[in-house]
């Protein structure tokens, strides 16, 4: 297997690459919150072998493609806390519904408040990870 493949080249090239990579079976991973959803999960944040990884979906979601294919992308720990922090401040603002380990009862809060999220959510630097190397890909059941 192929090191140090990044997340923009095995998207655009899946096909001729997913050999380099290692798939993992969906149920070794633990997820923890998405960051965006379209009739399912588009990203977010996973555990896998006790340490914190993004997860993006590389197939066409517009498309209809099913079965969905994502990337595990390695973060440093710096873009881990920066995931983080935005994940706290959506729970604080608009609502726990993204987070897939919550022990208590699904909260979304009033719509009064969102704005508090999604103001300063605009604003931030946005990141990119493209570059980032892909850890391994899972097939959504």
């Amino acid at each position: 297997m192929k090191q140090h493949i990044n997340f923009i080249d095995f998207k655009s090239s899946f096909d001729k690459l997913k050999h380099d990579v290692k798939e993992i079976p969906f149920d070794e991973l633990t997820f923890l919150y998405f960051g965006d959803y379209y009739d399912g999960m588009l990203e977010g944040m996973l555990k896998y072998d006790n340490k914190k990884y993004k997860f993006e979906i590389i197939t066409d979601y517009t498309e209809g493609i099913y079965p969905r294919i994502f990337a595990i992308i390695v973060l440093t720990e710096d873009e881990i806390k920066e995931e983080d922090y935005w994940n706290e401040q959506f729970e604080k603002y608009v609502g726990n519904h993204n987070n897939l380990q919550r022990k208590e009862k699904r909260l979304v809060k009033p719509q009064s408040e969102h704005h508090l999220f999604y103001d300063e959510y605009e604003k931030r630097e946005k990141k990119d990870y493209n570059l980032n190397f892909v850890k391994a890909w899972y097939t959504e059941l």
